[in-house]
C-alpha cells in the first residue's frame, strides 16, 4: 500500500473515532418520482448480472461497482447466518470480482445490523447509510429481492448511484439516487436523496 493511501486510511479511522455516531444524526432530503421506464444515469457503465444479485451501487468517480447478493442455503432459502454479501466488480480495471477491504466494510459499503424479519426475511443497513433499512426476502417465485421505503412506497431496489466528491482527505457523497420498482404497482421509481 502506498504511503498516501495508508495515511488516508489512518485519517479515516481517526475521523471515525472523533465523529462517534455523527453519521446517524444526518438529515436526508428526499424527492420521489414515478418514471415511465427505469433509467440509467451512466448508461455506458456495465450492468452487473451476478447470481442471486439483489442490487448494486454505481459511483460517479468510475465504473467500479459494488454488488449486493443473497446467500442461499441448500434448500434455496436465505442463509440464516450470512444472508447477504457485498463485493466489487472492478469494471474500470478488468471486471474481476474483489472483496471489500476492511475500511470499505467499516465505513462505506459493509453490511451492518443484520436482523431477522419474520420467518424467512432479513433486514440490514449499509455502513455509510445507517438512516435506511434494506429488507431482503424471497419473492413469490423464490428469487431473492431487496426492498425498502422511498417516501411512502415500498420499492424493490435495482441500483443506487452515488455522486462522490473525492477531492478531500475522505470521499464525500453529495447525492444518492435510488432506482427500483414500486412493489404494489410495479411502476419504476426514482428517489433522489441529498444528505445534510
Amino acid at each position: 500500500m502506498r504511503m498516501f493511501e495508508l495515511s488516508r486510511c489512518v485519517a479515516a479511522v481517526f475521523c471515525l473515532l472523533l465523529a462517534g455516531h455523527a453519521a446517524e444524526a444526518r438529515q436526508l432530503t428526499s424527492t420521489v418520482t414515478e418514471l415511465d421506464s427505469l433509467t440509467r444515469i451512466r448508461p455506458a457503465f456495465p450492468v452487473p448480472e451476478e447470481p442471486d444479485q439483489l442490487f448494486y451501487i454505481e459511483r460517479s468517480v468510475n465504473s467500479n461497482t459494488v454488488i449486493y447478493a443473497a446467500n442461499l442455503d441448500a434448500d434455496g432459502k436465505l442463509d440464516a447466518h450470512n444472508p447477504v454479501t457485498a463485493y466489487w466488480r472492478w469494471y474500470n480495471v478488468d471486471g474481476r470480482k474483489k472483496p471489500l477491504n476492511f475500511m470499505e466494510k467499516m465505513l462505506a459499503y459493509g453490511i451492518k445490523s443484520v436482523k431477522r424479519d419474520g420467518k424467512s426475511g432479513f433486514s440490514f443497513k449499509i455502513a455509510a447509510l445507517p438512516e435506511r433499512t434494506i429488507h431482503v426476502d424471497l419473492d413469490g417465485k423464490g428469487h431473492p429481492e431487496a426492498y425498502g421505503k422511498a417516501g411512502n412506497r415500498w420499492v424493490k431496489l435495482v441500483y443506487v448511484y452515488l455522486v462522490v466528491d473525492d477531492h478531500g482527505l475522505l470521499p464525500d457523497v453529495t447525492a444518492m439516487d435510488f432506482f427500483g420498482y414500486d412493489k404494489e404497482t410495479g411502476k419504476p421509481v426514482h428517489e433522489h436523496v441529498v444528505p445534510h
